[in-house]
């Protein structure tokens, strides 16, 4: 038997990565931010701690990274 199912088979998921797939389903990114329109390719990666998400917008050729903030954003301004 091959490793490889036939189309017409359905697929094994691993349940390993199954919280995962559910987080990154939750959590990427769907609009762009430049246009507004749909994200054609949102791949996530980590860099260290943070959570990563490279994107690609086919509307607008847009290109970037969003990275997630967690429960509060931090901001980049001194305290007033």
């Amino acid at each position: 038997m091959s490793s490889n199912p036939a189309p017409w088979e359905p697929a094994v998921v691993d349940r390993r990565f199954a919280a995962d797939a559910d987080a990154h389903r939750r959590d990427a990114p769907r609009y762009c931010p430049r246009c507004a329109g749909a994200l054609s390719l949102a791949t996530e990666f980590w860099e260290g701690d943070d959570r990563r998400f490279y994107c690609w917008c086919g509307s607008c050729d847009w290109t970037g990274e969003v990275t997630t903030t967690g429960a509060t954003a931090v901001g980049h301004e001194p305290e007033h």
